[in-house]
């Protein structure tokens, strides 16, 4: 229903198009009939040309803002996970697409400076912890390949050895295998991702996303 309401004023144009036709071909004299047509036509030509301008800004403002709710509700439930679970998901981004810096002049007219900032400061965070987990992530994966090089040349240090024609030989047994501990984030990371992610006050239930989902025509 909201699809064929968008439509009305281009139905309305094409109405009163056939109309003016019609009006034109009964009313006026044969001699201006044909110049007056092509005024007319003009005149319509003109008026759809702005009329599909305007309908296409307000598509891509209604559409901007869709993803941007999307995109903000994203980012603050990964962000509380952290809080609930205390970790955050090394694969799992916070601010997958920033559609927020491509298209905030879209919505200067509808949000006020500090609803402006509220979002951008959502983002600019997002992004922020999202390369701050990949320097944890590749820092602990790191940790992890040392930790395993050391466990490995300790466990062939210690094999039992038999000596042939002169030569010595690890003998190779068939044991458990280790229970290797990875260690979690550190308490350094862990403090600097606490200070961020618990400062971040939500926007998703305030009236920023309110005015958004009335842009894209939610409510």
């Amino acid at each position: 229903m909201k699809t064929i309401k968008n439509y009305y004023p281009l139905i309305i144009i094409i109405f009163i198009f056939l109309l003016g036709i019609a009006v034109s071909y009964f009313l006026f004299p044969a001699e201006t009939k044909s110049s007056v047509l092509m005024a007319f036509i003009t005149f319509l030509v003109g008026v759809l040309v702005v009329y599909l301008y305007i309908r296409q800004k307000i598509d891509t403002k209604r559409d901007a803002a869709k993803i941007i709710l999307q995109e903000i509700r994203r980012a603050e439930d990964i962000i509380s996970d952290y809080k609930q679970s205390g970790g955050y998901q090394f694969a799992k981004k916070i601010i997958a697409t920033n559609s927020w810096n491509k298209n905030i002049h879209l919505f200067v007219g509808d949000l006020d400076n500090d609803e402006l900032d509220k979002i951008s400061d959502l983002y600019s965070t997002g992004e922020y912890l999202d390369g701050l987990i990949k320097e944890i992530s590749k820092i602990t994966l790191d940790d992890e390949i040392e930790r395993n090089k050391k466990l490995l040349e300790v466990q062939i240090k210690n094999q039992p050895q038999v000596t042939l024609d002169g030569s010595t030989y690890p003998v190779a047994q068939i044991s458990q295998p280790s229970n290797v501990v990875v260690m979690g984030i550190g308490p350094v990371w862990k403090v600097r991702l606490d200070a961020i992610s618990f400062k971040l006050e939500p926007i998703y239930n305030s009236t920023i996303t309110l005015k958004l989902k009335r842009i894209a025509k939610f409510i």
